[in-house]
């Protein structure tokens, strides 16, 4: 439960951190956000990384938890990434 937990909270705080960047926010948006609303996205990404952190680590020990944590970010990052490079995809989809 504690790698669901851990994965789930680092995919959350890599799209949110994702989302806060007005680049991304063109083009999955098709707006730019307040810089207000993108200074919290960011503190909310951070902040669920962070948690995830304090899960990996209270789950699993601190040792073994870092490294599953850096794992998991990594898991995160790449699921971000390739969710961007198909964004028409995924748009055209999405939005008839």
């Amino acid at each position: 439960m504690t790698h669901v937990a851990t994965a789930l909270l680092s995919l959350g705080g890599f799209a949110l951190l994702f989302l806060a960047m007005a680049r991304h926010q063109q083009d999955w948006l098709r707006r730019k956000l307040p810089d207000q609303q993108s200074r919290r996205l960011r503190r909310a990404g951070f902040a669920l990384l962070s948690i995830a952190f304090l899960v990996a680590g209270l789950g699993l020990g601190w040792g073994y938890g870092s490294v599953a944590w850096f794992g998991w970010l990594s898991a995160g990052a790449v699921t971000i990434v390739t969710l961007n490079c198909n964004r028409e995809r995924i748009l055209t989809w999405v939005r008839p």
